[in-house]
């Protein structure tokens, strides 16, 4: 079997306190020695420029903070490919136009590019207002989605 190829996806806006997440997770796994199939894409608010970077890959991993009951901090790892339509909609992005759309447009437009694979590392958000700086809540989340990260790249087979 050939090696499996895997995007992580981090979003955030470095200037909404907890939306920042996802960027500075970036910056951890960027100073980390990755397998050369895995690639890490930060990206802001403007989620069309991603699907370009999204075609050819095997595997999606999102990570970006959500407003959708979770307690602030609080992780979760979601198969966006097995929810229904009805399901994805009560996970709300903090962007215009969210992540999870974007890449529903992808899939109408190009599916044979799309990831077969998308997983959502969602964190609970507790504040989002300007500034800089994360919450309490959800900096101390940061080792715990940086291993749940380690342990989703482990699963390379793309029936897990």
């Amino acid at each position: 079997m050939r090696t499996q190829k895997t995007l992580i996806l981090c979003v955030g806006s470095r200037l909404m306190r907890d939306d920042a997440l996802g960027l500075v997770v970036g910056e951890t796994l960027l100073k980390r020695n990755l397998p050369a199939k895995v690639k890490i894409f930060e990206t802001g608010s403007d989620v069309f420029t991603l699907l370009d970077e999204i075609a050819g890959f095997d595997n999606l991993i999102i990570v970006d903070v959500i407003k959708s009951g979770l307690s602030p901090g609080e992780v979760v790892v979601v198969d966006l490919g097995r929810l229904s339509q009805e399901r994805v909609s009560e996970i709300q992005s903090l962007h215009d136009v969210d992540v999870i759309s974007a890449i529903r447009l992808g899939y109408e437009l190009f599916r044979e590019k799309m990831p077969r694979k998308i997983l959502l590392v969602g964190v609970g958000v507790k504040e989002i207002s300007l500034g800089i700086g994360l919450s309490e809540e959800v900096e101390k989340a940061i080792p715990k989605i940086l291993e749940t990260i380690s342990h989703l790249l482990e699963l390379d087979s793309p029936d897990d």
